[in-house]
This record gives structure tokens, C-alpha cells and sequence, in this order.
């Protein structure tokens, strides 16, 4: 096989490789188009669309293609065909280098002004509108034999491809040498040159012509395609963009609010916000991810958790749990949107603890005025109830003495007239039993008034408002001995067994006794009310504390208690754990009062066995002396 051959043959495999190599992406790009198409991204071409493209882009050549590989193909070309080839814009100016060219053209002609002007005139007239048909004719310029075709991208004319610079016949033409002349071109250099043009038969040349058509074709298509697949990605890129502008805005503003944001699908978390992170203490990964109602408390996450599977717009109120386990109460909104491309529903989470607190301090404090009012009334009815009572009982106390008087005076005659007639009735009794019982009868009903006078006083007392500074020496034993006569009723209502267990010489204390008086019948109420059955029991004991020189008054009970959780509330005004048997929550706050201006203490506890032990501390009185036993 020839050498000339040979080399033609690898110049055409070559060639054949960059076609299929150019084949192969076509193909890629067009399956890429469909898939946009599918994507429901429409190309159109020319673009209809008013979107603009991005800058670099222009609709030219050499920002489509690869200019290395178009220039590996273009050389090939003109190898394996043995023409010149270039690539020039619609203006005739060159995009890809000069291949094949011959020595006329490339080292005469265009060395030369006119010649150059000339050159580029004819390779912008290969201008065509079917690339599939060549156009041949002499040159422009040097009228060598050229071929040529154009290059689109949808109907836009980016470029041609231009072959030839091939003489026709062996005999010179006359007046391509005059040409030389015109142009100012050395005759002698241009004369030789023109010897040297290759010579190729126009049936040859058109067939030249023909593949370079066929592959100029394949480039427009190319052409086209690498055109869609960068108006397709510029699309893509300001769907991006924007997509990234909104969820950025989105993002700045959900961070900017107090209120925890969480954008979730049905109910998976996908985003949340600073707000959020802060409120329920988890970090964004651990919260990305989790579904909201495992942030409910237990009690209420299956219904959040069917909250935030429905759709539309949403308002409710539910019990969360932080990550330190602190219970918050919060108000959620919830609404559909779109966030990267998808369906999604974004949910406001706001901390309305601090204001159902609010509300719910504010309806106690209104049911505290009521209280305090009615307790106020109270104290009045009582000191009016007390002075009713003492108005009939003081006749009673009166005229007992004088009926005893009475019956005194005439039992002697009375006795006579038994002994001379015998026994007789007087009000249905006989008089031999009348006689004994009568002065008994009288006896117990002065004890009754003198009763009801000492506890229509004691009321009184109570019910009295004295000032807080009058303080005297008050002997606690004879306080609580003297306030047990008002509670012997409640006392016998609860239990069977009550004691009391005083110890003797108490050194006095400097206080109000009507005020401790109150305090201690305060505890001992509140101890029987304790009480579940009457085999329960109430102790009270009285002791000095030497080394404290405090006088202790203890009251214990083996009642229900107090939960260790309420012992720290118990003395708060208006707290009260009887307020549906009528109890008013000021009893222990007023008698707390009462021991802080005493100087004293006040202190419940747990009793080991059930019930609760309330521990009154009182200083004794200081007149000076350092030692008091």
C-alpha cells in the first residue's frame, strides 16, 4: 500500500473518531434536552421567551463549542481531503487557525492589504440557508476553486466553514495572475506560488463539498443543542437563585422573629429557626429530622401529631416539653407553602407560659378580694352573732342566781306540807325528786351561761382588731388552755383521742395574746380537718428551748398530710387545698404574718408515721435578765 495511502487512511480513521466522538454527544445532549422536557423546561428557537440568557453567551461560535476539538476536526478534514479549510464568523473574520492552506493564499495574498480585505469578503459570502446545500464558486480574491456552508444555531447564522484554494486544470489563468497586480503583491513570488496550487477536479470537489455539508450539519445540530442545554441551565440557575434568594429572605426573617419556626412535612422537621433552637434547647441537627409532636408533652402529642398531618391553616394550643425537661404551654399556627420545591407546611410556635400564668394569678388575686371581703364581713357578723347571743344569756345570768334564791326560801314550807300530807306532784314531778334535782338543775344552768358568756367573750376576742404593737407577757399554756373551750365541738367531731402535754414553768413570751391565740387555733383546725377517721389523733405539746430561749408549741396529726410539693406554698395568701369545702386560703398566710411580727417561726413537716407536725418557735420575753429557767 502506498505511503499516501496509508496516511490518508489514519487521517480518515482520525476523522471518523472525532465524528462519532461529536456523534456521542449529541446524542448525550439530546437525552439530556428530553429529560428537561420532561421536566416540563421548554427550549424554543429561536427563544420566545423574554428570560435573558447569560452574557457569555451571544450566540457565537467560539462560546458554543470547544475550539480545540472543532479545530481537530477541521484539520483532519482538510488532511484526509486534501482542501483547505477555515472557520470564519458571518463577517468573514477567522475563529479557528488556517488548515491546508496554500502558500498563494496564506504567504502572498494575505500578506497584502486589499488581498486580506478581499479574502475575508469572499468567506462571508458562503453565507447559506440550507447548510445541507454547498455553495462552489472561484474566490473572491485569488479565484481558486472554493466550497463552503453555514453553521446555525436554530436560525441564527453563527459561523462558516470554507474549503477549497484548489486549481481546476494544469493551464495557467491569466487573468488570476494579473490579480498579483492589482493587489500589489510581489508577480514573481505570486507567480510561483500559483504553480504550487494543488490540482482537483470539480466532481471531485463537490463531493468534497458534500461531506463538508453533512458535517457542518451535524455542528449546527451540535450547535443547537449545546444552545438549549445552556438556556435550559440558565433557567435552572435562576430558578436557583431565586429559589436561594427566597429561602434566604425566608430564612432572615424567621430568624429575626421571637417565635420558634419549624417547616416540616407532615410532621417531619425539615428546617427550624434560632428561635426555636433557643426555645426547646436542641441544637438544629437534633431537632432536623424529629417530628414535632415528639416535642408535646406525652398527653397531647397524638394530637399534634394529627395537627400537623391535616392541611390548610391551623390554630392550637398544646403543653411542649424542652429539652431540660421544663414544661412549656404554646400557641401554634400552622400554614401550607412551598419550600424548595416542595409542599410543605410551615408551623409558629409561641411561649404563651408566662401569659396563661398572668391570667390565671389574676383570677386568683379576683378570688382573693372576694375572699377577703367576705372575710371581713365575716368578722363583723361574728362580733354582731356574739353580742345577740350575750344580750338573752346575760338574763339567764341574771335571774338563775335569784331563782336559786327563790327555791332556797320556800323549801321549808314545801318540806312542811310533805311531812303533814305526803308526797306531791309540782310540774309532773314528785316533790321527793323535785327536791333533790331542782338545786342540781339550777347549778348547771348558771355553769351553761357562764359557758356560753365565756365563749360569746372568746369570739369576741377572736374576731377583735387590735394593734400588733400591743404586746404584753403572755403565758402560752394558759393561751391554749384558754382557747380549747372553742374548739371542744370540732375537737370531738374528728377524734377520740386528743391530748395535750404542757410543760410547766414555761418562761412568758412578749406578744398579742388575742393575735397567738388566733395562730394556735388556726393549727389545731387545720389538724382536725385533717383527720380521716376519728381513730386518728391530735396532739399538742408546749416546751422551752433553752439553748434557743424560745418557747415551742407543737400541733401533730395522723391525717392525710401534706404532699411535700405543697409545703412550700401552704402559707401563700389564698392557697388552699379545702376551697370546695369551703376553705378560704387565708388561715396559715394570716397566722404567718402573725409569727414574723413576733419575731418567731412557723414550720410544717411530714409526720414519718402520716400526717403532718406544724412546729410554732416563739422568743421569750427579754426584760433584761440574762438567764431565764
Amino acid at each position: 500500500m502506498p505511503a499516501n495511502t496509508a496516511r490518508n487512511n489514519d487521517v480518515l480513521l482520525s476523522l471518523h473518531g472525532e465524528i462519532a466522538s461529536l456523534q456521542e454527544r449529541i446524542t448525550l445532549l439530546e437525552a439530556e434536552e428530553t429529560l428537561w422536557k420532561n421536566l416540563g423546561q421548554s427550549c424554543d428557537f429561536p427563544p420566545e421567551s423574554n428570560t435573558p440568557l447569560p452574557e457569555e453567551i451571544h450566540f457565537k461560535f467560539e462560546n458554543i463549542f470547544d475550539l480545540t476539538a472543532i479545530q481537530k476536526i477541521q484539520d483532519s478534514f482538510a488532511e484526509a481531503t486534501n482542501v483547505a479549510s477555515i472557520i470564519t464568523d458571518p463577517e468573514g473574520r477567522p475563529i479557528t487557525k488556517p488548515s491546508g492552506f496554500c502558500s498563494l493564499c496564506n504567504d502572498v495574498i494575505r500578506k497584502t492589504k486589499l488581498g486580506l480585505k478581499n479574502c475575508m469578503r469572499s468567506d462571508a459570502a458562503f453565507g447559506t440557508l440550507n447548510p445541507l446545500e454547498p455553495i462552489m464558486r472561484p474566490c473572491l480574491s485569488s479565484g481558486l476553486l472554493d466550497g463552503g456552508t453555514s453553521i446555525y444555531v436554530g436560525k441564527r447564522h453563527i459561523a462558516n466553514w470554507i474549503i477549497g484554494q484548489r486549481r481546476t486544470s494544469s493551464e495557467p489563468d491569466q487573468k488570476i495572475i494579473a490579480y498579483a497586480k492589482a493587489i500589489g503583491a510581489d508577480e514573481e513570488a505570486y507567480r510561483t506560488a500559483y504553480d504550487n496550487v494543488p490540482i482537483m477536479p470539480k466532481e471531485q470537489f463537490y463531493k468534497v463539498c458534500n461531506a463538508l455539508c453533512l458535517i457542518a450539519n451535524q455542528l449546527s445540530t451540535l450547535a443547537q443543542q449545546n444552545y438549549r442545554q445552556a438556556q435550559a441551565i440558565a433557567r435552572r440557575q435562576q430558578a436557583e437563585h431565586a429559589l436561594r434568594e427566597s429561602e434566604e429572605r425566608f430564612r432572615q426573617l424567621s430568624d429575626s422573629t421571637f417565635e420558634a419556626i419549624f417547616i416540616h412535612h407532615k410532621g417531619k422537621i425539615l428546617e427550624a429557626n434560632k428561635a426555636a433552637i433557643t426555645l426547646f434547647g436542641f441544637t438544629r441537627e437534633e431537632l432536623i429530622g424529629r417530628t414535632i409532636n415528639s416535642l408535646a408533652a406525652p398527653e397531647f402529642r397524638e394530637a399534634i401529631r394529627e395537627y400537623s398531618e391535616q392541611g390548610g391553616n391551623l390554630w392550637f394550643q398544646g403543653e411542649f416539653q424542652c429539652k431540660n425537661t421544663l414544661s412549656i404551654i404554646c400557641e401554634v399556627q400552622e400554614r401550607n407553602i412551598t419550600f424548595q420545591g416542595r409542599n410543605v407546611r410551615v408551623c409558629a410556635v409561641r411561649d404563651i407560659t408566662q401569659r396563661i400564668q398572668s391570667e390565671q394569678e389574676a383570677k386568683e388575686k379576683e378570688q382573693q378580694l372576694i375572699q377577703a371581703d367576705k372575710m371581713v364581713s365575716l368578722g363583723v357578723l361574728v362580733s354582731g352573732v356574739a353580742h345577740e347571743i350575750n344580750n338573752p344569756n346575760s338574763f339567764m345570768t341574771m335571774n338563775l342566781p335569784l331563782i336559786n334564791d327563790v327555791w332556797q326560801s320556800i323549801t321549808p314550807i314545801l318540806d312542811d306540807y310533805y311531812k303533814e300530807n305526803g308526797d306531791f306532784l309540782a310540774g309532773g314531778l314528785e316533790y321527793s325528786s323535785l327536791r333533790e334535782e331542782l338545786p342540781n338543775l339550777v347549778s348547771r344552768m348558771q355553769d351553761g351561761a357562764s359557758r356560753i358568756k365565756g365563749i360569746v367573750n372568746n369570739l369576741k376576742d377572736y374576731s377583735r382588731v387590735e394593734p400588733s404593737q400591743l404586746m404584753w407577757d403572755v403565758d402560752i399554756n394558759d393561751m391554749i388552755r384558754s382557747s380549747l373551750p372553742l374548739l371542744e365541738k370540732l375537737i370531738s367531731m374528728h377524734t377520740n383521742s386528743f391530748t395535750t402535754n404542757l410543760a410547766t414553768n414555761l418562761p412568758p413570751v412578749q406578744g398579742n395574746r388575742q393575735r397567738l391565740s388566733q395562730v394556735f387555733i388556726n393549727l389545731l383546725v387545720n389538724a382536725c380537718e385533717a383527720l380521716i377517721d376519728k381513730d386518728d389523733n391530735v396532739t399538742v405539746t408546749s416546751q422551752y428551748l433553752e439553748d434557743l430561749r424560745t418557747v415551742e408549741i407543737v400541733v401533730v396529726d395522723t391525717g392525710s398530710g401534706i404532699p411535700e410539693h405543697l409545703l412550700s406554698k401552704i402559707t401563700d395568701p389564698f392557697f388552699t387545698t379545702k376551697r370546695d369545702s369551703g376553705g378560704t386560703g387565708l388561715g396559715l398566710s394570716v397566722s404567718s404574718a402573725i409569727v414574723q411580727e413576733h419575731s418567731g417561726t412557723l414550720q410544717f413537716m411530714p409526720h414519718p408515721d402520716g400526717g403532718t407536725i406544724a412546729q410554732l418557735h416563739l422568743p421569750i420575753a427579754d426584760h433584761g435578765e440574762k438567764d431565764v429557767r
